[in-house]
């Protein structure tokens, strides 16, 4: 079998689609985690009130990249201690494309001060150093169940 121009030209074009896509999904992930962080938290917060709060906005960057054509398929938000005055916060997901290609998606906030956070908070994260949850979307899982009851 001869290896001819069009041949050629049209895995060319395949290649230059699949890279235009991966592309284009990174940019709308990208876009997805951009304002994360901002207003997020509040004084005297406990380290389980800063999971609470930042759970609808984890949803929402799932839920954003799904409709994108990804497939969420874990994920861990962290609060990490960075030195006696400040700590952090951060997030990673992963996701699946169609082409079977995994997508990391993660942001990390700026310093906060140790004054948002709740004395007990302060002294288990300063002692722990980070403590990480894991990104689960309940919701999703029990809809799909109650869906596929009503279609038996």
């Amino acid at each position: 079998m001869a290896i001819t121009k069009e041949t050629v030209d049209k895995q060319m074009d395949k290649a230059k689609e699949s890279v235009e896509s991966t592309v284009e999904k990174a940019k709308v992930v990208a876009e997805n985690v951009k304002d994360f962080f901002k207003n997020l938290l509040k004084p005297n917060m406990k380290i389980e009130d800063i999971k609470e709060v930042a759970l609808p906005r984890l949803t929402e960057i799932i839920e954003k990249n799904e409709k994108a054509g990804l497939q969420y398929s874990a994920g861990k938000f962290h609060v990490k201690f960075a030195d006696e005055k400040h700590f952090q916060l951060e997030f990673e997901m992963y996701f699946k494309d169609d082409e079977d290609k995994w997508h990391k998606v993660g942001n990390e906030s700026e310093l906060r001060d140790f004054d948002l956070l709740e004395e007990g908070a302060a002294k288990t994260l300063t002692a722990l150093k980070v403590v990480t949850f894991p990104i689960e979307i309940e919701n999703k899982v029990s809809a799909e169940v109650e869906k596929d009851s009503e279609e038996k």
